[in-house]
């Protein structure tokens, strides 16, 4: 690449990170795609039926994302700071449970997502191996999607909870090691944790065998944390 561009390109993702300044030519800028798998849980415990919580945790979601980063190398280590979109469609399930005054069981079942815009900073450590460990840690903020919660007891399904949107700051740790496919390509894999922050639903109440319809006194809510399993493609300019 054109080493003026490649020296603006790397200027200005460094002024976004906030990353200290580094000269142009040691500065290399990169792109980055990555996918695989997250489990999600949550943290409080609680109750789906008396709204304490959602009493289970978020089931699993393929996971994809990528994003733009620069690659500073300074002598056995690198530095590395990047800003990625991380995706998470389809969590959810049918375990969280409760139980009512009479001692039924009630099951919620509940489709859930997360979408993740973070800045992270990784070390490598390049230790003579025939891969690179690193780690890694980031802040950004989080978009939740809870989908209508469907009550279901032994007899059939009884009543929903509309769902909710929610925003708000998230943070991530990662581990993993990167191996050297062939020069400018290089491949990650890593587990990456990410507390999203909190999930609610909304607070409309429908009673299925009636119709009718009341406002719950609050949301539920619980904190959604998800642990990520992912391979990555970095091209490096």
């Amino acid at each position: 690449m054109n080493k003026y561009v490649r020296a603006q390109i790397a200027a200005a993702i460094l002024a976004i990170t906030g990353a200290a300044p580094a000269m142009a030519q040691d500065v290399i800028p990169y792109v980055v795609g990555f996918g695989g798998y997250s489990l999600g849980t949550q943290s409080g415990g609680g109750d789906v039926v008396s709204g304490t919580g959602f009493g289970g945790d978020f089931g699993s979601s393929a996971a994809y994302g990528g994003g733009l980063g620069v690659k500073i190398p300074v002598d056995n280590i690198a530095f590395r700071f990047d800003l990625t979109g991380n995706f998470n469609p389809s969590l959810g399930g049918d375990n969280h449970t409760g139980t009512l005054s009479d001692g039924t069981p009630v099951s919620a079942k509940v489709k859930a997502s997360s979408d993740a815009y973070l800045a992270t900073a990784y070390i490598d450590f390049d230790a003579g191996l025939p891969v690179v460990p690193f780690v890694g840690f980031g802040l950004g903020g989080a978009h939740k999607k809870i989908g209508t919660l469907v009550y279901s007891s032994p007899a059939g399904s009884f009543a929903t909870v509309n769902g909710g949107n929610h925003e708000g700051v998230a943070w991530t740790g990662t581990v993993g090691a990167t191996y050297t496919v062939i020069p400018h390509v290089e491949v990650d894999f890593a587990y990456r944790y990410i507390d999203a922050g909190t999930v609610n639903s909304g607070s409309t109440f429908t009673d299925l065998t009636n119709g009718s319809t009341q406002q719950l006194d609050s949301q539920i809510s619980s904190r959604l944390q998800i642990h990520q399993f992912t391979a990555a493609l970095r091209y490096l300019f």
